[in-house]
């Protein structure tokens, strides 16, 4: 394993954090004639009022699709990027996407042609709707500068808890009803860049 000790890391999850996903997600499900509730929970499911077993290969099959190389940013996530990177902070990208190889190059595409070329250090591709913790506790050694983690998924959050993170929460409506103190709750990357830059 490379240990990187110089180097100023930034652990991130990338859709709804970097890139907005639901929306383009939205997009894809409207062109197939799906229609969107206007629930706003994390499960896409309960979402568009159809089965978890039809809903997880739809997701699926979206997230290794060419639409991967063309998400927007989330809210100002390019401001408050590109503000870290402007203070020598790169990132290093764990997503939940897919282990489809060219979903992976598009990801990566992705977050090059909105963010910049020397913004990320690495992208790890899980499978879709993976659990995080086993990708932290490699992650967490490889990169032991690193102190923070950036998600949207609450339990995510969460499982960067027992590593020393500094897990910082952004704010969505599906995340709103759960607390914990531990976490860092934020609106946006103004705030992510304040209390990185300021700590």
């Amino acid at each position: 394993m490379k240990i990187n000790t110089n180097e100023k890391i930034i652990l991130t999850d990338c859709d709804g954090v970097m890139l907005n996903w639901v929306s383009a997600f939205d997009g894809w499900m409207a062109s197939k004639g799906y229609v969107k509730s206007d629930i706003d929970v994390y499960d896409m499911s309960k979402v568009y009022g159809i089965d978890k077993d039809t809903c997880t290969k739809l997701v699926r099959q979206f997230n290794a699709s060419a639409w991967m190389g063309y998400l927007k940013a989330f809210r100002d996530a390019r401001s408050g990027v590109a503000k870290l990177v402007e203070n020598g902070y790169k990132f290093v990208v764990i997503t939940s996407l897919s282990l489809d190889r060219k979903a992976r190059l598009l990801r990566i595409d992705n977050i090059k042609n909105v963010f910049g070329e020397d913004v990320v250090e690495e992208v790890i591709c899980l499978d879709t709707g993976a659990d995080k913790d086993d990708a932290l506790t490699y992650y967490t050694q490889k990169y032991p500068n690193a102190q923070y983690w950036i998600e949207d998924k609450f339990e995510n959050a969460e499982a960067g808890l027992p590593f020393g993170l500094k897990c910082v929460l952004i704010a969505h409506g599906h995340n709103q009803d759960k607390n914990n103190e531990a976490l860092v709750r934020v609106d946006d990357w103004a705030d992510i860049a304040d209390l990185i830059l300021n700590s």
